[in-house]
């Protein structure tokens, strides 16, 4: 009978390997940075590398940029707004300074022609012919007594007073003035004399207004530069228009500015009607009034 093998002791196997060294290492590692995670947050900062906190910079300044770019557009939007406020602001101070132009020519104009009326209302009398004089004497002394007085007083005597002798069928007192011509004619220059001379009167002035130019209303917009591009538009589409005159009408307030975009001096009404209904076969809105407002 053979006698059976002996079995060979079994070794047990070893409690520290390789493996199990390395995941005690990494065990240990991760309970380490836990712990610092939970007690030393502050200290991870120090760990975390260098790229990251590249990034981390370069997300920051293009956020703060993101954020100047967007205050700088706000800025930019508000400065638009005040400068279409001003330009509105200008233009309402232009048509004012206008209309008070035009009130005060008007006003000269009617002082003028108040000046013209009473100064052609107002005749001048005309100036009474020189009378002839007589020597101081009387009328009832005769022409031998005066030249007997005149050579008396020439040869240095004195002469004695003369008597004074009556002239029969002497003038008047009244009419003792030499007058040439016949006793009608000296009727005729008495009455003429006392007669007052006759004042011209002239009725009250006829002023006629000046025909005002008519054009054609064909845009609205709130901005004058608005207002020059839709006519830019409009000429290109319509040829007629351009031998015509732009201009701008302000018609809103401070808050909210609107200008009207008008075209002319149209020759007639009915040649405004007639381009009026070739614009708005064109689906362009066209309205007839008075070419008034400021270049474009």
């Amino acid at each position: 009978m053979t006698k059976p093998t002996s079995e060979k002791p079994t070794r047990g196997k070893a409690l520290l390997t390789s493996y199990t060294v390395i995941w005690s290492m990494l065990g240990a590692l991760g309970l380490g940075y836990l712990g610092i995670a939970i007690f030393e947050p502050a200290w991870l900062g120090d760990l975390t590398p260098v790229s990251g906190q590249h990034n981390a910079e370069t997300e920051e300044a293009m956020m703060n940029l993101s954020t100047d770019v967007a205050g700088l557009r706000s800025s930019m939007a508000k400065l638009q707004l005040d400068v279409a406020t001003v330009k509105a602001d200008v233009a309402t101070q232009s048509s004012q300074t206008q209309q008070l132009g035009t009130q005060l020519s008007t006003l000269e104009d009617k002082v003028r022609l108040g000046q013209t009326t009473i100064a052609s209302a107002e005749v001048p009398s005309p100036p009474s012919a020189a009378e002839p004089t007589t020597p101081d004497a009387s009328p009832s002394m005769s022409l031998s007594s005066m030249a007997t007085a005149a050579a008396a007083s020439a040869s240095g005597q004195t002469a004695k007073p003369l008597k004074q002798t009556k002239i029969i069928n002497a003038a008047p007192a009244e009419s003792s003035q030499i007058v040439t011509g016949s006793v009608g004619d000296r009727a005729g220059a008495s009455k003429a004399k006392n007669a007052k001379p006759e004042v011209i009167s002239f009725g009250p002035a006829v002023v006629k207004p000046a025909t005002k130019p008519i054009g054609i209303e064909i845009a609205s917009g709130p901005s004058v530069d608005g207002l020059r591009l839709s006519w830019s538009q409009i000429t290109e589409q319509n040829n007629k228009l351009k031998k015509l005159t732009a201009r701008y009408a302000d018609n809103g307030d401070t808050a909210n500015p609107s200008f009207n975009l008008i075209a002319g001096p149209v020759k007639s009404k009915a040649e405004a009607i007639r381009l009026c209904k070739e614009l708005e076969a064109h689906y362009q809105t066209c309205k007839v009034g008075e070419f008034k407002g400021d270049a474009l």
